[in-house]
């Protein structure tokens, strides 16, 4: 498939949330997530803090009632004592949806080698950093222990479960099978705190087939540990394959198949540059991959598929031109209407702005 697969913006990319500004501000959007329930309302979950590392994230959640032309103010909805970010989504049905997160453990904001870790102390000056410290000094060790979570909401996000915990992260979390299984694909995050049991460096598949409530192992998916494997996402097509994506150390995109749900797989084989991917389904049966490219002409990308990710079109850019230099950006997805329309969700600086927003863009193809 070479073909260019032409689409078309509905309206001007535009900020779901843009508040550039020095700290106390928390001005810097990260890792969005985006779903949509049976009422056409959008829910968009994205990590809000001071830094691209830093530990202020929280986990905020905005919704829109008309189709991602405008947004609430968001609200946090998860918020630890630690940086709590790459938030992930997916709507079940009826009011219920999970949202996944995962944190580094404190010490690594403390004292670390590479600088992007403790800048932030820089950032906010001394009595704050000291202040933070104090926190972590008198937490206990379960809450300053980096992990990936999710919590749940059976009204619509309007209230939240306490926090459980899961071996594996990935930036957009699990996606929905059609026996209503919930399909997680993802590397090892505390795997022992989590269940008390150890993972060994890869990519996994986890399942829940109690809306959540639980996830076990299925098995995991054998990829060359020279690709650096990360940041891994999957879903069920219509026909009951199970195509996945995970992102390489060079920020590539491989993918991988499975045709018996999750128990064995294909061989990852690569896609294109530009990562991390997420994936859907529309109803007509086109497979799309949406993706970023941090050079070669950065910004947000889409591919097609006819075929259940067999062969893919060329790329076609979606978002609003990046500065070409800017190599913080992307973890684009996208999610449809009913109408057949399309929602993609990004980070990105907005025109001159030091810090990066939330951004949404709204296009169908022509």
């Amino acid at each position: 498939m070479t073909d260019m697969q032409k689409i078309e913006k509905l309206c001007p990319d535009a900020p779901i949330s843009r508040e550039p500004g020095a700290f106390p501000a928390l001005g810097y959007h990260g890792w969005p997530s985006v779903a949509v329930d049976e009422k056409g309302v959008t829910y968009v979950v994205a990590s809000k803090r001071l830094l691209h590392i830093d530990p202020y994230g929280m986990v905020m959640l905005y919704k829109s009632a008309d189709g991602g032309l405008t947004w609430d103010e968001g609200r946090c909805i998860y918020d630890t004592v630690l940086d709590d970010r790459d938030a992930g989504i997916v709507y079940m049905g009826g009011g219920r949806m999970l949202v996944t997160t995962f944190s580094h453990d404190s010490s690594n904001y403390v004292t670390n080698p590479r600088d992007g870790w403790v800048c932030w102390q820089r950032e906010v000056g001394e009595a704050e950093t000291e202040r933070v410290f104090g926190i972590w000094n008198s937490s206990l060790p379960e809450n300053i222990t980096g992990c990936s979570s999710y919590i749940i909401s059976d009204d619509y996000g309007r209230t939240w479960s306490d926090r459980h915990l899961i071996p594996v992260t990935a930036p957009h979390g699990p996606s929905l099978m059609k026996d209503g299984t919930l399909l997680y694909l993802g590397i090892p995050k505390a795997p022992v705190f989590a269940t008390g049991e150890d993972l060994d460096d890869g990519v996994y598949c986890f399942v829940s087939t109690d809306r959540g409530e639980t996830f076990s192992l299925r098995s995991k998916i054998e990829i060359d540990p020279a690709f650096r494997p990360c940041e891994a996402y999957g879903i069920e097509l219509s026909d009951g394959t199970i195509v996945g994506t995970v992102r390489t150390g060079d920020f590539r995109t491989l993918v991988f198949r499975s045709t018996d749900g999750g128990f064995s797989w294909t061989e990852a084989k690569e896609l294109t540059y530009g990562a991390p991917a997420h994936l859907i389904e529309t109803p007509g049966g086109l497979l799309v991959c949406t993706y970023s490219k941090r050079k070669d002409g950065t910004g947000q990308c889409i591919r097609v598929s006819r075929d259940g990710g067999a062969n893919w079109s060329e790329e076609t850019y979606i978002s609003s031109p990046a500065d070409p230099t800017d190599g913080d950006l992307g973890y684009p997805a996208t999610a449809a209407y009913p109408d057949g329309s399309f929602i993609t969700v990004y980070y990105q600086r907005w025109g001159k702005d030091k810090k990066t927003s939330l951004v949404r863009t709204l296009w169908r193809f022509k």
